[in-house]
């Protein structure tokens, strides 16, 4: 089985909040000029497409018959995954707090009680129905999860 962050999600977000942040700064301009804004507009969206790719970041996870192989991205360019025995595999889908003290449910996996990497918050482009068949496929394999 293969689970996908979806790409056009994560875009779409992130268009949407260059079209709210451009929107307060027409609100707040008494002379408004569209080059400016244009211009504006394709920095702000390039900047948060740096900073969202810039890192690596979870794109699959793709379920074998003895192990889990999570494959990331760095800036859509280069990948690389990491295969996981399931012995080896834990999981945890609780309610976190965040940096500004929003909580938000994520999914968080752990080789050996080390945390790997986690899903589910933000922009990260991973849909909840995903998430949620994650967890079940997760739980008819009998992957340890943490409370």
């Amino acid at each position: 089985m293969i689970y996908k962050l979806s790409l056009a999600t994560v875009l779409l977000k992130l268009l949407l909040i260059g079209i709210a942040f451009n929107s307060l700064f027409y609100l707040a301009t008494k002379n408004f000029n569209y080059v400016v804004y244009l211009i504006s507009f394709i920095i702000i969206i390039g900047f948060e497409v740096l900073i969202f790719f810039l890192k690596p970041f979870l794109h699959k996870i793709i379920i074998l018959e003895n192990s889990i192989c999570f494959c990331y991205k760095k800036f859509l360019i280069n990948s690389y995954s990491e295969k996981v025995k399931k012995e080896q595999l834990s999981f945890s889908y609780k309610p976190e707090i965040g940096a500004r003290g929003s909580e938000v449910d994520e999914l968080r996996f752990y080789i050996n009680g080390k945390k790997i990497t986690g899903i589910g918050r933000g922009f990260d482009g991973w849909k909840q129905e995903t998430i949620y068949d994650i967890i079940k496929e997760f739980e008819n394999l009998n992957i340890n999860k943490i409370e």
